[in-house]
């Protein structure tokens, strides 16, 4: 049993992972849920902007240096964009045999126990687009929003990092409401009943009963060896 050992990368790495339809490795036995649906749209977005911008600029601006310098700007700033989206990919949800990694933004936020997990259900929310701590839940969502719902049974440590140390969330949770591209595979996998609450052990213990029955019915007296006495 391998427990899911975050391996963080950095943005130029993030960027050729992302390129090539790659992760940061994983445990052998871990499986990863992605929360990236939709996210390629605003670098998109922002990438057709800036190279307008930085055309404009060029004919706006008569000085070469000056105009040089503000399209490498344009582009650094492009490239930090495009390498955060890039980390969110690479660093997805991780669960483990033992524990739920959950990230955002590439970052590891809290590291979950499954033996607290009491729930797990599908809940979609669209009114939250931005990591929140509140009354012990947290809310990791993307642009739409959060798919499910974890409750644990008790609270765990959990933190989320940002920019500013002002915007870091630090605190205790006991609900996690989180946005994963498979909603049902994350449930399914987080409610799956142990294998010796599976209904087939219950079957397999059938034979065993028999076989006590016949074997007490072997050493029952014979009624017409008890007439003749």
């Amino acid at each position: 049993m391998t427990v899911d050992t975050p391996v963080q990368v950095g943005r130029c790495h993030a960027l050729l992972l992302w390129a090539r339809g790659r992760h940061a490795p994983i445990g052998a036995d871990s499986v990863m849920f992605t929360a990236v649906r939709g996210t390629r749209a605003m670098p998109v977005m922002f990438g057709v902007v800036t190279v307008i911008e930085m055309v404009v600029l060029h004919l706006l601006i008569p000085v070469p240096w000056i105009s040089a310098v503000v399209a490498a700007l344009s582009v650094a700033s492009l490239v930090a964009l495009t390498s955060s989206v890039a980390l969110a990919h690479v660093h997805p949800h991780v669960l483990s045999p033992t524990t739920l990694t959950l990230r955002t933004s590439g970052k590891v936020v809290a590291t979950v126990d499954r033996s607290a997990i009491t729930s797990a259900r599908i809940h979609r929310r669209y009114g939250v687009v931005s990591p929140t701590l509140d009354g012990g839940r947290l809310v990791l969502p993307n642009q739409d929003g959060t798919t499910v719902d974890v409750q644990l049974s008790c609270a765990t440590t959990v933190t989320v990092p940002a920019p500013l140390q002002r915007w870091r969330l630090d605190g205790n949770a006991h609900t996690f409401c989180l946005h994963v591209d498979d909603p049902a595979a994350l449930v399914a996998a987080l409610t799956r009943p142990t294998p010796d609450t599976e209904p087939g052990s219950r079957r397999r213990s059938t034979p065993a009963a028999n076989d006590r029955t016949s074997t007490a019915g072997t050493v029952m007296p014979d009624p017409a060896r008890m007439g003749r006495v």
